[in-house]
């Protein structure tokens, strides 16, 4: 539903060529309160990121401003979404050209670079994918009209590249590029699907519209998309996913995640982390990972069943609440709430690691791996 207004926004917006700038007032904030007195439900919060969209040509700010249901402490909140025209502004990402040595580019070149340098990619439509080499050089490969044109801006610390067009905004540019595996990477793309394979220095990417999948990939890697599945595999050190509309899965990976997604499941396979934490509104959430001494794991949805594999010997201490669902385990729990209640609780082994399991409207299960 949220993709749908903004999607619906862009384009009303994005048909003509030449209009002069506009401003769109923000929209007063509302809250819708519901009481629901019989159960107390754990806070329970959904964000969505902020995410800037380019439309050459244009001026128009849009703020979503927060939009709060509370349920007695159950509250999913969607603080902004922002939508800014016509420049790209990403953090520290510069395209003053008195500080590089810019060049056009032919649709297939290679040059040296530092295999430290960040590599920086913008994308109005069309496909991404990155792959990783031991070179100490960058192969770009571009796939493009004869209106549209490849720059790359390059100095020691970093490589940037974007697609520029006669009139108007590109058209759609498929990008392969073959990096050093130490190289960070940091994509956007408005309409793009994004690929990023073997990159052990971090990742960074935003969509509008398009698919992620992230293979052997490690270090701080954060994904944000509106409208788009997810999908991590193999990889280590942290994981930050945020999602409106798709689906989040990953795959084997080793260390902290943060998963968010407003409507679209979360799967969560062969983890192993201490710190985990997933939340969707409208999705099933599933873990299958490590319960390790002393770690803290959070899965909750709104409108969705939560499954847990739960390991042989595991140390922790279970809280489960739901509103309108059922708890179900595999295994003999000693419950110290009623079994007919809402809001349970149990411990296992010596209790050591914190286990919350919360659905407002659907099942909660435990599997015994």
């Amino acid at each position: 539903m949220y993709t749908e207004l903004l999607m619906g926004a862009l384009v009303a917006i994005a048909s003509p060529q030449d209009v002069q700038d506009q401003e769109v007032e923000v929209r007063e904030s509302r809250t819708i309160e519901i009481e629901i007195p019989a159960i107390e439900i754990p806070g329970f919060d959904i964000y969505i990121p902020g995410f800037e969209i380019v439309v050459p040509g244009y001026s128009w700010d849009y703020d979503w401003d927060e939009y709060e249901i509370d349920f007695e402490g159950f509250e999913v909140s969607i603080p902004e979404i922002a939508i800014s025209l016509p420049a790209v502004n990403v953090d520290d990402w510069s395209w003053d050209d008195d500080d590089w040595d810019y060049q056009d580019m032919d649709t297939d070149t290679t040059f040296d670079v530092n295999p430290n340098a960040v590599l920086g990619v913008r994308n109005h439509g069309g496909e991404i994918v990155i792959r990783t080499w031991d070179r100490n050089q960058v192969r770009l490969e571009a796939s493009h009209s004869s209106d549209d044109r490849v720059k790359i801006l390059h100095s020691e610390s970093s490589v940037k590249i974007k697609s520029e067009a006669r009139h108007g905004h590109p058209d759609e540019v498929d990008y392969e590029i073959t990096i050093p595996r130490t190289m960070a990477v940091d994509l956007w793309g408005f309409d793009s699907d994004l690929s990023v394979d073997g990159a052990q220095n971090g990742v960074r990417a935003e969509t509008m519209s398009g698919d992620m999948d992230l293979r052997d990939v490690a270090g701080e890697i954060s994904l944000r998309s509106v409208e788009g599945d997810i999908t991590v595999v193999r990889g280590r050190g942290s994981l930050e996913v945020n999602g409106v509309e798709g689906e989040v899965s990953v795959l084997d990976f080793d260390g902290n995640i943060l998963a968010e997604s407003i409507d679209g499941d979360i799967t969560l396979s062969e983890i192993a982390s201490d710190k985990v934490e997933a939340k969707t509104v409208d999705g099933d959430v599933q873990y299958d990972g490590t319960i390790r001494d002393n770690g803290r794991y959070r899965l909750t949805t709104h409108d969705g069943d939560v499954v847990v594999s739960v390991p042989e010997n595991v140390n922790a201490t279970v809280s489960v609440a739901t509103f309108d669902g059922e708890f179900e385990a595999d295994f003999p729990v000693q419950l110290k709430g009623a079994e007919a209640s809402s809001k349970l609780s149990f411990t296992l082994g010596d209790g050591s690691a914190r286990l919350e399991l919360h659905s407002f409207d659907g099942d909660i299960q435990l599997i015994r791996r």
